[in-house]
């Protein structure tokens, strides 16, 4: 792939962020929760929930037109015989939805669990009988610098309690959060405060099989799209002792890591973990290599120590979203990639390299959020990808014999899809 053709979709994708970067500036107040009616077939079959951000057109005070922010948009979406419905809840405190999952507080009855920025909110959504939604905040911060996001969030033990803590990343000013409940309460640990640092993704996971998890996180710089050095770090917790020991597994002087993933693909017993590296900056508007491009790493434990070792890359400039799963129902675990432009991938762990295969075409977007979940009940897992630049919910799959990609719903044009994400209450 040539890079110079990217350069036009990189400043919409600028021009997009920057929006997303001054909506901290537009007051948004009050908790409006726009939804159709929750009927018992919503409880009855798993759903995907698309997490987003929505925009406006409006009219400035000198007659342009200009978009803004709306509210945070949750999007529930489930079939119903032939035809998939939605259920839709809207935060007017926030104007974007980052992530949720479902949740079940200890002692306490399962919800939807988000998290939202500008304002930073940290929010548990419990479906009333009346059809409508009632939101308990678990926790809200201001951080002191420009922005106020709650990015990324891992729900896991990592205190050893036996106990499900929530690890937050968040942006502007580099804080790592680790809740964990106290009754009613929710006691926050503070980590890794750095002025103007994003945190981008949390992983959890027992990657060196001792019985305890680690926790992973993904600083950098800001976030930039014109080219120009954004060095990041991956950096793993242990809990010991009482406190959190950080631990640096790898810094990258030259690009940065937002994506992260542990997962066993090898039936190891314990995870490894994976990390998509963002291209080298000066291949944003250049010509990249197998060196430079994407690339996908992994690191695993091994004689006392961690490891690495590339397993492939990719012909493109990001990518934000990695899962891994057995996709195409033949006992093994592929790990599923979704880069900006070039569509969907499966990597495969083959002897002596690792291969990969396109599985998904004409799919694309600045997040290209995906996730893998069998929302049909049929024992095969689909992969449901938000196709935002062409404006679709679609699914691939395997039949049996191949994968087939179809369209589930249209995502109109005025939204982004920060996450993708499957549960049942």
């Amino acid at each position: 792939m040539n890079f110079n053709s990217l350069r036009k979709h990189n400043m919409a994708l600028m021009c997009i962020y920057k929006i997303i970067l001054i909506s901290v500036f537009f007051n948004f107040t009050g908790c409006h929760q726009k939804n159709t009616s929750v009927r018992n077939v919503f409880f009855k079959h798993p759903f995907l929930m698309l997490s987003q951000a929505q925009f406006k057109t409006i009219k400035t005070e000198n007659g342009d037109e200009s978009s803004v922010p709306g509210a945070a948009r949750l999007e529930l979406i489930f079939p119903s015989g032939e035809k998939w419905e939605t259920v839709v809840i809207e935060d007017g405190a926030s104007n974007v939805f980052h992530k949720a999952s479902v949740f079940t507080p200890r002692g306490k009855s399962p919800g939807i669990l988000t998290i939202g920025a500008n304002k930073a909110m940290l929010k548990l959504w419990r479906p009333q009988k009346n059809g409508n939604w009632e939101a308990e905040t678990l926790w809200s911060a201001e951080f002191g610098g420009k922005q106020n996001r709650l990015r990324d969030m891992e729900i896991g033990d990592v205190t050893g309690d036996n106990n499900p803590d929530i690890v937050i990343a968040t942006h502007d000013q580099g804080v790592i959060a680790v809740l964990q409940q106290e009754g009613d309460r929710w006691k926050v640990t503070e980590l890794n405060r750095t002025p103007e640092t994003f945190v981008h993704e949390i992983e959890i996971g027992d990657v060196d099989g001792d019985g305890k998890n680690e926790f992973f996180a993904t600083p950098s710089a800001p976030n930039k799209l014109d080219g120009t050095v954004q060095p990041g770090v991956i950096l793993m917790y242990r809990y010991e002792n009482g406190e959190f020991i950080e631990h640096v597994l790898e810094e990258f002087p030259a690009r940065h890591v937002k994506e992260i993933l542990t997962a066993d693909v090898f039936h190891n017993g314990h995870p490894d973990l994976y990390a998509a590296l963002e291209a080298e900056a000066a291949q944003i508007t250049g010509e990249a290599t197998s060196e430079n491009a994407v690339q996908i790493k992994r690191y695993y434990w091994e004689e006392g120590s961690m490891k690495s070792e590339i397993i492939g890359s990719l012909n493109d400039v990001l990518c934000r979203f990695l899962s891994a799963d057995d996709v195409d129902n033949d006992g093994n675990i592929e790990l599923v990639v979704s880069p900006l432009k070039s569509g969907v991938w499966i990597f495969r762990p083959q002897k002596p390299a690792w291969t990969k295969e396109q599985i998904g075409f004409n799919s694309s977007g600045f997040e290209h959020a995906f996730c893998i979940a069998d929302i049909n009940n049929d024992g095969v897992k689909e992969i449901y990808v938000a196709a935002d630049d062409q404006h679709q919910l679609q699914k691939i799959f395997w039949n049996g014999k191949r994968f087939v990609q179809n369209v589930i719903i249209p995502i109109p044009e005025n939204r982004i899809t920060f996450g993708v994400s499957a549960g049942q209450l």
